[in-house]
């Protein structure tokens, strides 16, 4: 078994040295409890309203950020992962997140797809992401200590292709993370479960809570296991769940191997062909 710590912080806009306080505090609790991996939500490094000041806050990927939790991951025996926004070597950002273990500097991911939604029910506002970001183009799975490891960001989850990509590269774990705000709670409950349930595989869903500026947070996050052995069911149970307020560190123990006892006998990747998939090929280029 491996405990699994989701950790949701209210971001200081802006203001890394703050964000990366608490996000040590909170990975110290969680090694405490005996928590093997902590992972914070989508731009927990900044916070999601930098407006243009993304442009200075963001940093490379391994950079200042990379060191300092890799040496607390050193210290601790622990694996991080974390949002953040990632300047490239040519200048480009991207919504990204990384993955530090005790060995040191794993690798990183790149949000896939950029929303461009309205942030709230009533007002014109949109999410910053396709101002500032680039949207990234890969889906790496790291073969760590503890298993293999996908992570998706935000609006990535709504898309069932980058998870059942992920699943079939070989994730033993999909993360999720995100910085949703409240008036998508009610989206993305159920969708976590359900990406857990169609792949048969553990899922680790963590959110940003609390008010930063004008946004306010739903927090929420979950792990969801890919399945129990006895009862065969997908997706279940639901194996731990974070308030919906408040800064804190929400833990469970997982069977990363669940998803292998539980697909023989409900075999949705067996299932699969790869006409579905040309299919929808064929219907996607049409309607572009």
């Amino acid at each position: 078994m491996t405990k699994v710590a989701i950790g949701q912080i209210t971001p200081v806009t802006g203001d890394k040295k703050q964000n990366l306080k608490k996000m040590k505090e909170l990975t110290l609790e969680a090694v405490e409890q005996g928590a093997q991996l902590i992972v914070f939500p989508e731009l927990a490094l900044t916070g999601y309203n930098c407006g243009d000041d993304f442009f200075e806050v963001a940093e490379p990927i391994p950079g200042e950020a990379t060191c300092f939790f890799e040496e607390l991951a050193h210290n601790h025996d622990i694996h991080i992962i974390w949002g953040m926004p990632e300047k490239s070597i040519s200048g480009v950002l991207y919504n990204a997140a990384a993955l530090v273990g005790p060995n040191g500097f794993i690798g990183k991911w790149r949000k896939n797809t950029l929303p461009g939604h309205a942030t709230d029910q009533t007002g014109p506002g949109a999410f910053p992401d396709r101002r500032y970001f680039k949207a990234g183009e890969d889906l790496p799975v790291y073969d760590t200590e503890i298993g293999k490891i996908g992570v998706l960001i935000c609006y990535d989850i709504f898309f069932p292709e980058l998870s059942r990509a992920l699943t079939m590269k070989g994730a033993d774990l999909i993360v999720g993370i995100s910085g949703s705000p409240t008036f998508e709670k009610e989206i993305f409950e159920p969708i976590v479960k359900v990406r857990a349930m169609e792949n048969i595989i553990n899922f680790v869903y963590t959110n940003l809570v609390g008010k930063e500026g004008d946004t306010e947070y739903w927090g929420g996050g979950c792990i969801v296991s890919a399945g129990d052995k006895e009862t065969k069911v997908p997706g279940h149970p639901i194996l731990c769940k974070a308030p919906y307020e408040g800064e804190c560190i929400t833990l469970a123990e997982i069977d990363i191997q669940a998803h292998h006892k539980v697909r023989p006998y409900f075999p949705v990747l067996r299932d699969l062909t790869t006409r579905m998939y040309e299919q929808l090929a064929d219907i996607h280029r049409k309607l572009s």
